[in-house]
């Protein structure tokens, strides 16, 4: 058991350090040609980029100027250089300080627009809060829980939020509708505005210049249909993320381990309840052994590092089950799948297992099942290993 034990947590250890070693921290400093696709905890472009750029990470810096698309995901994304194209976010806190050629769409938690940004399209925006401080050329829509703009606006606005403080300038039509709307001593409306608030009453102080504002009650319901619309692509954006970084984890596993599941997944037919039984011990033991050893004191480090190794092994475990499903499904077939077949196969999978646990109960159980018995197929294949080497000794 512990020989098991330690080549089952060895190859949890290996993934760790292959992740570690190629993506943890990612700098680019060289002149790129094409497309780039990166994932890493943390990751600093700091060279022209001539092609699109798709990047997902911990914090994501940008430094210089890409000239094609830049789609990105990340905790803390920050944008210094400038882009040619769009920019679709979404992450944590967004930061743009640099000068955008075309649209930009956003979908954060905190999103910063600093003074020495220009966006020559459209600003789309879906966050908890923004602070726009820069200008944008076309129009922009938003709903947020906070929302300050002290830039500049020059076509129509459509703002939406819980709370709105426009200190800046819009020059064309405006639509504001919040529960709170404050108007600063530095705002200049150019166009009618047409608003709701709670308050029913908004002093817009001398902001209007030539242009009346008018107390709106149809965009209440404005309002509402778009914290709808804005749920869901920010539910889309975060979904792509989640596709795009279980694709990198998937194609890491399968070259690092793929020979292994294949031999695995041909022990699955003959195997499938010894395999549950298996898997089924696995997930509702190790966290007993771990509770276990941290109250006898001195096995703490361990129960330490075994518990921070099932925790790895639950947040990978659809990705594995899913390359397991698509060897076996592979040879039930008797097709010879190439190496990216198999990926997109076992993306597929993973992302029809990530849905059933949104379903209540019966989800979560069906989960449970598929992923013991992905481990208790990794285990009973680690124990015919072991048994063979035995012999052979």
């Amino acid at each position: 058991m512990r020989t098991l034990l330690l080549r089952f947590t060895l190859l949890f250890t290996i993934v760790t350090i292959a992740q570690h070693e190629r993506g943890k921290d990612i700098m680019i400093s060289e002149h790129q040609k094409d497309d780039i696709y990166l994932a890493g905890e943390n990751i600093d472009i700091n060279a022209v980029v001539h092609g699109d750029m798709v990047l997902a990470g911990s914090k994501i810096t940008i430094r210089d100027t890409i000239y094609q698309d830049l789609i990105v995901a990340g905790g803390e994304v920050i944008v210094k250089g400038y882009v040619a194209d769009d920019i679709r976010a979404a992450g944590g806190k967004l930061t743009i300080d640099s000068e955008v050629g075309d649209d930009v769409i956003v979908a954060g938690g905190e999103v910063f627009i600093t003074k020495n940004a220009i966006i020559h399209g459209n600003l789309i925006n879906f966050s908890g809060d923004i602070e726009m401080n820069g200008e944008v050329m076309g129009t922009i829509k938003s709903y947020s829980g906070k929302l300050i703009i002290n830039g500049i606006i020059n076509k129509e606005a459509e703002l939406f939020g819980e709370e709105i403080l426009i200190n800046g300038e819009i020059k064309g039509t405006s639509k504001l509708a919040a529960s709170s709307i404050t108007i600063g001593e530095n705002a200049k409306f150019h166009e009618n505005v047409h608003y709701w608030s709670e308050e029913n009453k908004v002093d817009f102080k001398n902001s209007l210049i030539g242009a009346t504002a008018n107390f709106d009650e149809t965009l209440m319901g404005d309002r509402e249909e778009f914290s709808w619309k804005g749920f869901g692509i920010a539910a889309l954006g975060f979904w792509l993320f989640y596709l795009f970084s279980a694709f990198l984890v998937i194609v890491l596993l399968n070259w690092a381990f793929g020979n292994f599941f294949s031999t695995a997944a041909s022990y699955l037919n003959n195997t499938l309840f010894k395999s549950l039984g298996y898997g089924a011990i696995y997930l509702i033991g190790v966290p007993f052994l771990v509770i276990a050893l941290i109250v006898i004191i001195i096995g703490i480090p361990i129960g330490l590092f075994l518990g921070g190794f099932y925790v790895f092994s639950l947040l990978f475990g659809h990705l594995i089950t899913a390359l397991l499903i698509a060897y076996y499904l592979g040879k039930k077939a008797d097709k010879q799948w190439n190496f990216w077949s198999l990926a997109l196969l076992a993306l597929g999978i993973a992302s029809v297992i990530r849905l059933l646990t949104f379903i209540p109960f019966l989800g979560t159980l069906l989960s449970f099942v598929v992923i013991a018995m992905a481990y208790g197929l990794i285990i009973y294949t680690l124990l015919q290993k072991n048994a063979a080497l035995k012999f052979e000794n």
